[in-house]
């Protein structure tokens, strides 16, 4: 042993010894209550905390009252009240819709770790031009099978109800936002929010943005809901029951979306819009809310960033 290790305080020596008992009085929280820090950090974050508290008071309350509301509007919506479109269900069409699943399962696995580094204009474009090839290729390959495509998901003027869409739109945000807050606690706390929605709050060009509300707002909706609620959804109604279709739509919608910490609100999500969807018997429904919440999370990201954070 080196003489003088233990014959100088520990701090005053850069020697291994005061490193090791500097590293264990930081992790027993003395080194921490010794540091002199200015008054107005402390106030700063317990002001943070209270506000902090009381949103998530805020936010409990509300997703109490939502619970509620939907304790007697979600066995309504089982009733079909609209008619829910009939449809059956060919082997064919049940291989296509599972080669679409596993071909949007196949782009969020191959890139769990994706970063807004990697969304730029280009990529946005590259993704409008495949959800409309998409779209067409789903209506193509129906109309070849011979359905009737406007009839077989309800899409007929009546089915679009905005009253019964916002109300159950207002019944899912306090679940969502709940679920998901608990979520990203959980996982690490510098955890990213979804790539797209890091990549609109680092960017400020309205070209930025509107490319990211046509893809977020209209074109994704529109071929999320084409597959994971009419085909996807129908499919596993026809052959499971509602409840359990309810159930995987929506832990396979949440997965396609390949981000961890939003996977609870993206099943709460899925299952309100399969809700609505047999609540109105109309895809214009479901499509209608989907946007609206994304519309929402793109409004928060630029006026509120620190709730997207």
């Amino acid at each position: 042993m080196r003489p003088g290790w233990c014959s100088r305080p520990p701090g005053q020596n850069p020697t291994i010894l005061a490193n090791v008992w500097k590293l264990a009085r930081e992790f027993v929280g003395i080194g921490a209550l010794e540091r002199e820090e200015p008054d107005w950090k402390f106030g700063t974050k317990t002001v943070i905390a209270c506000q902090v508290s009381v949103q998530i008071l805020v936010l409990l309350i509300v997703s109490l009252l939502s619970l509620i509301f939907l304790r007697r509007a979600v066995p309504f919506a089982l009733k079909n009240p609209c008619g829910f479109p009939e449809v059956r269900w060919g082997w064919p069409e049940r291989i296509f819709t599972s080669g679409l699943i596993l071909f949007f399962l196949a782009m969020a696995f191959a890139a769990p770790n994706q970063k807004s580094g990697a969304i730029d204009m280009e990529s946005l474009g590259v993704s409008l031009v495949l959800y409309a090839a998409l779209v067409l290729l789903i209506i193509g390959f129906l109309v070849f099978r011979n359905y009737p495509v406007a009839k077989m998901f309800g899409l007929g003027v009546s089915g679009w109800n905005w009253r019964t869409i916002v109300g159950w739109l207002l019944m899912c945000l306090p679940l969502v936002y709940l679920v998901q807050s608990v979520s990203y606690a959980l996982c690490s706390p510098d955890q990213s929010p979804q790539a797209i929605v890091d990549f609109l709050l680092k960017s400020n060009g309205w070209q930025n943005r509107a490319a990211v509300f046509g893809l977020a707002v209209l074109a994704a909706p529109v071929t999320e809901e084409l597959i994971f609620r009419g085909c996807l959804y129908g499919i596993l109604r026809e052959a499971l029951g509602r409840r359990i279709a309810i159930l995987v739509s929506a832990i396979i919608f949440a997965l396609i979306h390949g981000h961890l910490p939003s996977l609870p609100g993206l099943m709460v999500l899925a299952a309100g819009l399969a809700l609505v969807y047999e609540r109105c018997g109309s895809l214009w429904a479901p499509i209608s809310m989907h946007a609206a919440f994304n519309a929402l999370t793109i409004l928060t990201a630029i006026f509120l960033p620190d709730l997207s954070k």
